[in-house]
């Protein structure tokens, strides 16, 4: 059963998806308002945290939500997630692969590993990461956006114009995921169709200097 605040929680995880890092922490906070013993979200919470900069504030999150239930797989990805935030990928990496020795048909864990994995430039091991999280996850847009965007990375342009369709058939307000097709597409020379959906990310709030540069470059089309 639904719970009150997990309404505020999905809108965490829709404004992460939007790049929206402020205003997941305070939808969090919302949820957390509702349910202040809720591991999950103060797992979440943590996490964002880290994100942000935050790191006395999201190690007492992290108190919160083990105290509420988190377990060691959990603990193990907020470790991943502070060591990315440091940039420290083969920290991040080990946490991950230390995760999946304890559970390894979770799709978080695969997905946690498998950006970690293409931040440390482990482009080959990314995309088997990637793939399983996919297989053990097929219904969510942001990651097939993560896989996508793995495969760009890896000059894989077909099957990865295929993930970001997927991933903004999934979620169609997913804008990143927009522009990232609009570069494969500009890539694979469909300069129309790129501008297409680089005017879609910015109709659904993407605000980036390179997605401004791309529209710039294909204003003509």
């Amino acid at each position: 059963m639904a719970k009150a605040g997990d309404d505020d929680y999905n809108r965490a995880l829709d404004c992460v998806d939007a790049g929206q890092l402020q205003e997941a922490i305070e939808a969090v906070e919302s949820a957390l308002m509702s349910d202040a013993k809720d591991g999950g979200y103060w797992q979440l919470y943590s996490i964002l945290l880290i994100q942000a900069g935050r790191a006395e504030d999201a190690e007492k999150a992290k108190v919160k939500a083990s105290e509420f239930g988190l377990g060691e797989v959990d603990a193990l990805l907020i470790k991943a997630a502070g060591a990315a935030a440091e940039k420290n990928w083969n920290k991040a990496v080990t946490a991950c692969e230390q995760a999946l020795d304890l559970a390894p048909d979770s799709g978080e864990v695969w997905t946690s590993y498998a950006a970690n994995l293409i931040e440390g430039g482990y482009r080959k091991d990314a995309l088997k990461a990637s793939a399983t999280a996919v297989e053990l996850i097929p219904d969510e847009g942001q990651l097939w956006y993560l896989r996508g965007r793995i495969l760009r990375l890896s000059e894989k342009l077909v099957d990865a114009e295929e993930a970001f369709g997927k991933a903004v058939a999934i979620e169609p307000k997913l804008a990143v995921a927009w522009y990232e097709k609009g570069m494969v597409e500009y890539q694979k020379g469909a300069v129309k169709e790129a501008r297409q959906s680089f005017l879609q990310a910015k109709a659904l709030g993407l605000k980036d200097p390179s997605l401004e540069e791309a529209l710039k470059i294909v204003g003509e089309a």
